[in-house]
């Protein structure tokens, strides 16, 4: 049993400075009682005189701050003076050993087992002195001892004590100083240790990347600081956990197989996981786990993990980009699709409504077939607006406003509507205003119709249902403008497009509105319908909003203000129809075309000359320049487009009057024709009246 040294050295220094002075003082006593006993017994007042004189030096040593050393000899002295009084009074005792192993014992509780050995090799060659003292009668045969005696037994004694105590001693002090020295490095090594712990514990959370380490199993072990910072979590709470708990429900029951089972296998598994933050955000982490197996330790999955959200949404609005973009390019391709179809189809409308006009004029108000040839003629120009309509939703035209009766064309959106949504679903108009106007482009109300209109048929198309169009008039005062921003208080009108069908997630209203944003499958929507009602919406001074209920359906609720202004006067009749005697050029592709309108304007009075190429009207024109009073040519032709044969042909005579016809204005506008020099630009099919009007007034302005 070793007790502390700070206990040792305590317990040490009491028994020197009590146990030597009370002995010194019994020892007193116990001479002066020889001194005073008439029987003179010496052989006591030896060992008290060796116990006085031997008590000092360790009294000494434990004034002097070295009570350990000083305890030995109390130690040793009192068995000494215990082994020389039962020597001095009749021979050595069984009780003296008996003694000497209890302060053996107390020794080895003292000061370990070191110093026992040493105490019991001393007292054990001590006793065996003075046993061969009393066996050859060196001591029993002096009575009374001569004080030269007495003086060689002290000197005895002590060199005995000096040899077998001290030095012994000195050698402990200096192994407690070794001791002691080794303590210091060892401290010393324990706290570089620790130090080299914090420094790395400090750099092992200083890391920005996530490091972990799991047992087996895939229970954290231990993480660093990074992980905290990312998820949310306090270390403690990965402490004993499986990464998969923090990952969504449906994938965690695959964590054993997918990620413990490869590791088990191949030592090592990467990849990119999706995980959840304690504030239920969404964040990607690549990681790199890789089984480490100690030689003196139990195997374990070491990991490095990064944040690589950022990057992975990246990628994602990268690749929704590029289907935007995608889609960009196929409704680009529509468009453009659009424009071929239109010219194509706005040429044989030219044809149909030209040569109607042309019917019209040699059949008689009287004749049933002139009521025909009137109902074929507005069928014409009603299939020339579905046409700006198709370019309409390719973005191929501007934007025109005008004064427009909104009932009206509502009303005919939504005959044009029936024809394309399903029989299980009924519509229903309700349109309480019959005159008010806005100011708007007739073809984007249209447009605006349509699109509310399928996107509701598309809701019912399973289960069928109601389909509401309600138009009506409201005032909004200045209190109730303020809902609207983007509004003035006034009259105003309000289109109300409703539907019976299950109603718009709430999780999603707010997206409705975003571009390329569907529910639909892919490949059934587009994601632009919303996005561009709104926008013509906005476009229009008008504003828009959605009311809906899971179960109840939904509502788009438009609101426009109301203009004074007056619709555009109808076309004038034929009465009206200026007329001329110059000569025209006319150029276009379509020999049915150039047929017609040769017919047209030779009734008018006019000269007119053909030509179904470019080439063609280019020889002709450079071959009499002054010949011509003005030039109509189609835009779009093989070979050369009409902006361009106009160039060449002012290039030969600058101030030749030119006339494009085009079926579409996505090459040439008013604001373009204007900058190239060109006399005006009109609109396929050919209106006989409004083309008339253009041409005189050009030609009187020469």
């Amino acid at each position: 049993m070793n007790l502390p040294k700070n206990i040792r050295s305590d317990v040490a220094d009491r028994t020197v400075r009590i146990v030597a002075p009370a002995m010194i003082v019994s020892m007193l006593v116990m001479m002066l009682t020889i001194l005073l006993d008439s029987e003179k017994q010496y052989q006591r007042l030896i060992p008290a005189l060796i116990l006085i004189i031997t008590m000092i030096p360790p009294w000494i040593l434990a004034v002097k701050g070295k009570p350990i050393a000083g305890a030995i000899i109390v130690i040793f002295n009192f068995c000494l003076g215990i082994l020389s009084g039962m020597i001095f009074s009749g021979g050595v005792q069984a009780p003296a050993y008996i003694g000497i192993l209890v302060l053996i014992t107390i020794t080895i509780v003292l000061f370990g087992t070191r110093g026992g050995i040493i105490f019991a090799v001393l007292s054990l060659s001590l006793g065996g002195l003075f046993l061969w003292f009393d066996v050859n009668g060196m001591l029993h045969h002096v009575d009374p001892p001569s004080p030269v005696f007495i003086l060689v037994l002290l000197a005895v004694f002590l060199a005995m004590q000096f040899f077998y105590v001290l030095i012994p001693v000195r050698l402990m002090d200096k192994a407690l100083s070794e001791s002691q020295e080794k303590g210091i490095k060892l401290q010393h090594t324990i706290t570089e240790l620790k130090k080299s712990e914090k420094q790395f514990r400090d750099l092992f959370n200083s890391i920005s990347d996530l490091i972990y380490t799991q047992d087996m199993e895939g229970y954290f072990i231990t993480v660093n600081s990074a992980m905290k910072q990312l998820f949310g979590y306090e270390l403690e709470e990965f402490i004993g956990h499986r990464a998969s708990e923090f990952m969504e429900p449906e994938v965690q029951s695959g964590f054993a197989s997918r990620y413990l089972g490869v590791i088990k296998k191949q030592g090592h598994h990467g990849g990119i996981a999706c995980y959840f933050k304690k504030n239920k955000k969404e964040i990607y982490i690549e990681y790199q786990s890789s089984l480490v197996k100690p030689d003196d330790a139990e195997p374990y999955i070491s990991g490095i993990g990064r944040d690589v959200t950022e990057k992975i949404l990246s990628e994602e609005k990268v690749k929704k980009l590029q289907e935007q973009v995608t889609q960009a390019q196929k409704m680009e391709s529509i468009g453009t699709l659009a424009g071929g179809i239109a010219h194509d189809f706005n040429n044989l409308l030219g044809i149909i409504v030209g040569n109607t006009e042309l019917a019209l004029d040699d059949v008689p108000e009287w004749n049933p077939a002139h009521t025909n040839l009137e109902e074929i003629k507005i069928a014409s120009l009603r299939a020339t607006n579905i046409v700006r309509q198709l370019l309409s939703f390719s973005r191929k035209t501007e934007q025109k406003l005008q004064p427009i009766e909104i009932a009206m064309v509502i009303k005919d959106s939504l005959k044009f509507l029936r024809s394309t949504i399903p029989t299980t679903i009924n519509i229903e108009q309700d349109i309480q205003i019959t005159n008010e106007t806005i100011l708007a482009d007739p073809t984007q109300i249209n447009q605006i119709i349509m699109n509310l209109c399928i996107n509701a048929s598309h809701a019912m198309e399973q289960t069928g249902g109601d389909l509401t169009v309600t138009v009506a008039k409201v005032i909004l005062d200045d209190n109730s403008a303020k809902d609207y921003p983007d509004l003035k208080s006034g009259d105003h009108v309000k289109i109300m497009v409703s539907d019976t069908g299950p109603g718009i997630d709430p999780k999603i209203i707010d997206q409705i509105f975003d571009p390329y944003f569907t529910t639909k499958e892919v490949g059934k929507g587009s994601g632009m319908g919303l996005a561009v009602v709104q926008g013509i919406v906005k476009n229009h001074n008008g504003t828009i909003t959605v009311d809906s209920r899971q179960g109840k359906g939904s509502k788009f609720i438009i609101l426009f203000p109301l203009t004074s202004g007056k619709p555009i006067a109808e076309t004038q009749t034929t009465q009206d129809i200026p007329r001329g005697n110059e000569t025209i050029l006319f150029v276009d592709d379509e020999i049915s075309i150039t047929k017609m309108v040769k017919r047209m304007f030779e009734r008018l009075g006019y000269k007119v000359e053909t030509a179904t190429t470019p080439q063609d009207a280019l020889e002709r024109f450079s071959l009499n320049p002054d010949h011509f009073d003005l030039v109509i040519t189609d835009m779009t032709m093989p070979q050369m487009t009409g902006v361009k044969l106009s160039e060449k042909l002012m290039d030969i005579r600058k101030d030749i009057p030119i006339i494009v016809c085009t079926g579409h204005s996505a090459l040439v506008d008013e604001k373009k024709a204007k900058e190239l020099g060109l006399a005006a630009y009109i609109m396929k099919p050919i209106d006989m009246q409004e083309t008339a009007q253009t041409i005189r007034k050009i030609l009187d302005k020469k």
